[in-house]
């Protein structure tokens, strides 16, 4: 495919505006909605999925971005594709200006007498460990990015103090973590220089989120993009909201 980027060798055509976006969790929902939207603002997006040939919207949107858009095999939970991926997109851009954590599950109704280990480390694997173990695979390349932001999606599920009854273990307990593993990456010395913050993309009218929902997927990602571009180091360590309101942790 045609790409508007140079290689390790240092070359690269891109416009001075362009960014440079990897969104993982891409295949559908919020993060499918982020890849369309990020394309239509003409920058060049990585679109990191479990299933590449499975992304059927993906690939459409491949055939009237190509020279923007990349779909890569991303499995947070395995580290071999982080890997691969890194090196495929190391590949084509020296660095990278904005890193989406957009991966998760959600595992369904759950109660003290019926959940599961299994359930319970699948879910803090995938929707808390994963973007760190991404975050550290493109960190190199981030630090070389252009005012450079780690975004992890995270959720009003994983706040302590709104938990007012009961609603289930794994999700929110694994959203729990990934607060705090946000916390600590912003906090880690090197990511010194770049933005890092933890984001609830609102009650969004997805499969998890269900159809009574008050805001679109379009809604959601308009926010969230919105707000990656209004960051600044003064957001940097916290817990925002979609319209870039405080959320409380």
């Amino acid at each position: 495919m045609a790409w508007p980027t140079g290689n390790r060798s240092g070359a690269t055509t891109r416009r001075r505006d362009m960014k440079r976006v990897l969104i993982t969790g891409a295949n559908r929902g919020i993060g499918l909605e982020l890849v369309r939207q990020s394309l239509e603002a003409n920058d060049l997006v990585f679109a990191g999925c479990r299933f590449p040939k499975r992304a059927r919207d993906l690939h459409l949107l491949e055939d009237s971005y190509p020279h923007l858009l990349r779909v890569l095999t991303m499995d947070v939970d395995q580290e071999s594709t982080l890997d691969k991926a890194r090196d495929d997109v190391e590949e084509v851009v020296e660095g990278l200006d904005v890193l989406i954590n957009n991966a998760g599950i959600y595992i369904g109704k759950e109660t003290i007498l019926d959940v599961g280990a299994e359930d319970l480390m699948a879910a803090v694997r995938v929707n808390a460990v994963g973007p760190i173990l991404v975050a550290q695979r493109f960190l190199e390349l981030l630090r070389n990015g252009k005012s450079a932001k780690i975004v992890n999606i995270s959720s009003e599920a994983g706040s302590i103090s709104k938990m007012e009854g009961f609603r289930g273990y794994s999700y929110f307990g694994s959203k729990a973590i990934l607060n705090m593993y946000t916390r600590a990456l912003a906090f880690d010395k090197n990511t010194d220089g770049i933005i890092v913050i933890a984001l609830h993309p609102g009650w969004v009218r997805t499969d998890m989120g269900g159809s009574i929902a008050p805001l679109s997927v379009q809604e959601s990602a308009q926010g969230i993009l919105s707000l990656i571009e209004r960051l600044t180091p003064a957001h940097h360590g916290k817990f925002l909201t979609h319209d870039g309101v405080d959320h409380p942790w």
